[in-house]
């Protein structure tokens, strides 16, 4: 997902580190220039509520207990920080200011800013689902040397990893757990940078993405380009959380918790923006507030680092795995 937090025009690029300050966190030292980079504690809520799950199957298969803490830990966390660094790069190109990078439950946040040029915004909306590119074949290598460990043994399995986690594969020792992780790992990448380009609900990068489209390549008018990107957020968002419910009570419900949640923040968002619209005022709003989307586009061409917009990039929901052999992810 990304948010945007406008401020005033007056503001220095300097403010954006003291929105670092967030008391329930962990600094993980900085990247990227002295970037500061920060963990928040609600950062394991997935982790917990996958783990809670797989305990009915710990004594049957205890390697996925120990699967999960992995996949839904560093892995989770190094995808998420990838993908924040795509932003922190693009907008660092674009002449803006980073302020630093925030992970939590719904992924991470790269305060950035300012970038004053509607193609400046794409650049920057869509850097961070396109380091899940490099990312997915970097674990379909893995997956492939771990293969022909795993072949080896004379278990022969397809050259592309399975969407469903096998816990008998995973259960046969090292290679076919680091298989299976390294496969799951594939499908995590290839789901959230989907999910961040192809849906296209505010705060998303994909809203993000649509929002700067509609004003950009369409030339709609700001109010009512944020109009439109409010109510295909509210639509999607009250899919997401349907879905959810309904997951809840035929199986999957450790997903289903997270993907409502996450419905829930993108129709809360969406909401404040149709309200916005209402109230015909915009330039308090963290996305339409920006320069670039007041001015309609009119600044494209260039970018600017003057200004004090603040950008929380991305935020990303990690990847619904639906599971074979007894797991319901």
């Amino acid at each position: 997902m990304t948010a945007t937090m406008a401020e005033s025009p007056a503001a220095s690029p300097v403010t954006t580190t003291a929105k670092m300050s967030f008391p329930s966190s962990i600094s993980l030292g900085s990247c990227i220039g002295g970037v500061p980079i920060k963990l928040h504690l609600s950062f394991f809520l997935l982790l917990l509520i996958e783990f809670i799950s797989s305990i009915r199957l710990a004594a049957d298969y205890p390697l996925y207990m120990l699967f999960v803490v992995v996949l839904y830990g560093p892995v989770l966390l190094l995808t998420i920080l990838v993908h924040e660094f795509g932003h922190v790069f693009a907008t660092k190109r674009q002449g803006g200011e980073v302020g630093g990078v925030v992970l939590w439950p719904l992924g991470g946040f790269a305060l950035c800013g300012p970038t004053e040029s509607l193609s400046g915004e794409l650049k920057v909306a869509l850097a961070g689902p396109l380091t899940h590119i490099p990312q997915m074949f970097f674990w379909w290598m893995i997956y492939l040397l771990v293969k022909y460990e795993f072949d080896m043994t004379g278990n022969a399995t397809g050259i592309w990893p399975s969407f469903s986690i096998f816990l008998k594969t995973m259960s046969t020792g090292p290679a076919g757990f680091f298989q299976v992780l390294a496969g799951e790992a594939v499908w995590l990448n290839i789901i959230l940078c989907g999910f961040n380009l192809c849906i296209p609900a505010y705060p998303l990068d994909g809203g993000r993405v649509f929002a700067a489209a509609l004003i950009l390549k369409l030339k709609v008018e700001p109010l009512k380009a944020a109009f439109v990107t409010a109510m295909t957020a509210m639509a999607i968002s009250t899919t997401m959380v349907v879905y959810a419910i309904v997951r809840l009570f035929t199986g999957g419900a450790s997903f289903s918790l997270y993907l409502g949640l996450v419905g829930l923040y993108v129709f809360y968002e969406s909401f404040e923006l149709n309200s916005a619209v209402k109230r015909n005022d915009l330039k308090n709003h963290p996305i339409f507030g920006g320069t670039c989307y007041q001015s309609g586009g009119a600044n494209s061409a260039s970018s600017s680092s003057d200004g004090g917009d603040l950008t929380m990039a991305e935020v990303s929901a990690p990847a619904d795995i639906p599971a074979e052999e007894g797991v319901m992810a």
